[in-house]
């Protein structure tokens, strides 16, 4: 805290505008690894206990004293947040004969499977008790609630723990996701449920309405090395676009910066995903040669966009108890800022367009359930293939299917760069050149200037001669 109020002091002589809203993107305990449960919660609360002291402290020092301006304080849980006692008393080892293994071994790769397996002892474990599997998440959430106190509450259904928190006086407006479903002590990765999300859809519509500036908030990195697992499955991503998020806060990967841009590929549009860095850690915590970061953002609202400027603040320190902030540097590059721009644009249809999207998010829930990727293509096509939002989710679903006589039959005349790529490339893999003359020949491929789109035509001549 002492280094804070250094901090505000610096950024008044950086002429930056007072700080108006926190994000805290998870881990807000380091955890227990006590076998005893007593003894693990006991450890927890106390840091629990420190966390909020902290929280206390800043809130005061950045955002006011009353109670009602913790609404400017965002909060979601991390994987340390995930009580491991309670992941540990879910499970049991499984004793099986070696008929079973390939069974048990194609569970593990199902998100919603109860098996785990641990390399620990080498075998495999089940979640034999459901319902306190689903407390693991309890001790964050009294914290949670006891921090806000009234104010706001950590939804307990783990298929409801998305929540939009409105900041209407800032025209800003924060998709918070819950990036630890399905993780406990033997399963490392991130995912979010896709249930929540679609249960968001109409306060991101209403909000997107209104002009906020939509930013979304989990705790895990969306890539990682082929050694690791404990990143974010990024298909979500592409919900969370057509969603109109735009710009991510994120944690975890203890590095500070933009890190990583996803673009999707139907609309174009771009998703910012920023790393929070490590606030409060030592050597044990931190990747070599790293030291304590976080971020501040400044942001300058207009009518259709948003210019936003990302500066990292790293410790000079050698990792001493009070940090010395500094300007530190973006990711792997040498900037110490980075200024980009977010579109903010008004729905106005509101109804329709929400019952759109809720209808392809069911859909979308349904083949997941399902697999039955067809039955879902025809779903969508009844749906009006006019629509551009339609079109988008057909392309995607054919295109994990591989199905490129479909991709063919419905895309022949593109009206995009995304469709005419698909197309062309769908030709080419099955060799139907009739079908390739005449996507080459239509009008979208004959007028586009697309440097992918080119080089593919290019390619595609070839094979024609």
């Amino acid at each position: 805290m002492s280094s804070f109020l250094v901090e505000k002091t610096r950024f008044e002589e950086m002429g930056l505008p007072p700080v108006k809203l926190i994000v805290v993107s998870g881990d807000i305990v380091d955890g227990s690894k006590e076998q005893d449960a007593d003894l693990a919660k006991g450890q927890i609360d106390k840091q629990y206990e420190t966390a909020t002291l902290f929280l206390n402290e800043l809130c005061t020092l950045f955002i006011g004293t009353n109670s009602q301006d913790r609404r400017n304080l965002v909060i979601v849980p991390g994987n340390h947040d995930v009580s491991r006692y309670v992941s540990e008393r879910s499970m049991e080892q499984i004793n099986h004969d070696e008929k079973e293994i390939e069974e048990l071994a194609d569970a593990l790769w199902s998100d919603e499977a109860d098996i785990r397996w641990s390399w620990k002892t080498l075998h495999f474990n089940k979640i034999n008790d459901r319902n306190t599997y689903n407390t693991r998440f309890d001790d964050f959430i009294r914290f949670y609630d006891s921090f806000f106190a009234g104010i706001r509450e950590f939804p307990k259904d783990p298929d409801r723990q998305s929540y939009l928190i409105d900041i209407p006086e800032l025209n800003i407006a924060f998709a918070c996701f819950n990036s630890c479903y399905q993780l406990d002590h033997l399963r490392l990765s991130g995912y979010i449920s896709p249930r929540s999300l679609s249960a968001l859809t109409r306060s991101l519509l209403e909000a997107k309405q209104n002009g906020r500036l939509l930013v979304g908030v989990w705790h895990h990195h969306t890539h990682g090395l082929p050694n690791e697992n404990n990143y974010l499955d990024y298909s979500i991503l592409d919900n969370m676009v057509q969603n109109g998020i735009f710009i991510a806060l994120h944690g975890h990967q203890h590095i500070s910066g933009i890190v990583n841009e996803y673009k999707d590929v139907f609309s174009e549009d771009k998703l910012k995903l920023i790393s929070a860095g490590t606030l409060y850690g030592n050597t044990n915590d931190l990747p070599p040669a790293k030291t304590r970061q976080y971020n501040l953002l400044v942001a300058e609202t207009f009518e259709d966009h948003c210019d936003i400027t990302l500066y990292s603040r790293e410790d000079s320190t050698a990792l001493n108890v009070m940090p010395a902030w500094d300007a530190g540097t973006i990711g792997r590059s040498r900037k110490t800022s980075y200024k980009f721009t977010i579109p903010v644009t008004p729905h106005q249809s509101l109804e329709a367009d929400e019952t759109l999207q809720n209808s392809i998010n069911s859909i979308n829930l349904e083949v997941e359930k399902t697999g039955d990727i067809e039955r879902g293509v025809n779903k969508l096509i009844d749906l009006g293939m006019e629509k551009v939002l339609v079109r988008k989710f057909v392309l995607e679903m054919l295109q994990r299917d591989n199905n490129n006589q479909t991709i063919i039959d419905l895309f022949i005349e593109p009206v995009n760069n995304n469709e005419a790529i698909a197309v062309v490339e769908s030709c080419i893999k099955s060799n139907n050149k009739v079908a390739l003359r005449k996507v080459l020949d239509s009008l979208f491929v004959k007028s586009s200037s697309d440097a992918s789109l080119k080089s593919l035509i290019t390619e595609a001549k070839f094979l024609l001669k």
